[in-house]
């Protein structure tokens, strides 16, 4: 490998180079590396910060590990309680015709029937509502409340939780472990 003298040798300072490895334009070939290396390394900050964002739970919706135990434990209860009417936020007691909005457990329904917030779900499900029976230890009247087991506050409160994450999400396909 031959080094470079640091010493011009012509008129237009070039230095002592072998013939053919100065371009035509007179930019030294090191300094054009030193160019393009400035460029590259110019680069990595946006690139990193992108790559950062792109793979950090940022991106992701921030769950905790008790809140995915909520959930799940919210996905257990509403497999064991409620898919028999609602399977997949539906309702086959009550099915969606043409021409009328159902009582299903999506967004536009809940909205629909004044339904959408998790206190409102809560309610609902304590003390029924119109064909749905209530599920709250205190459920009255009796002809309301399901004749089936009760659940208490916080298991509701579990399912309100489980519902409304689901309707904001419009029912993804959800796996529910077995226990």
């Amino acid at each position: 490998m031959q080094l470079a003298s640091l010493i011009p040798n012509s008129a237009n300072g070039t230095c002592c180079f072998p013939k053919g490895a100065v371009k035509q334009g007179g930019q030294n070939p090191i300094v054009q590396k030193q160019e393009q290396w400035k460029f590259l390394k110019s680069l990595a900050p946006p690139l990193m910060a992108a790559a950062v964002l792109a793979l950090s739970p940022i991106c992701i919706t921030p769950v905790s590990d008790a809140q995915t135990l909520d959930v799940q434990k919210g996905a257990a209860l509403f497999h064991k309680t409620c898919i028999g009417c609602h399977d997949a936020g539906g309702n086959i007691i009550q099915p969606v015709s043409l021409h009328l909005s159902g009582a299903t457990l999506f967004t536009k329904d809940l909205q629909r029937n004044g339904v959408d917030t998790e206190e409102e779900i809560y309610r609902v499900t304590y003390f029924g509502k119109g064909r749905m029976p209530g599920f709250g230890e205190k459920c009255t009247p009796r002809g309301q409340c399901t004749f089936g087991a009760r659940l208490q506050d916080e298991e509701i409160k579990l399912l309100a939780e489980f519902v409304k994450l689901q309707a904001d999400q419009n029912w993804p396909n959800i796996l529910i472990g077995e226990k």
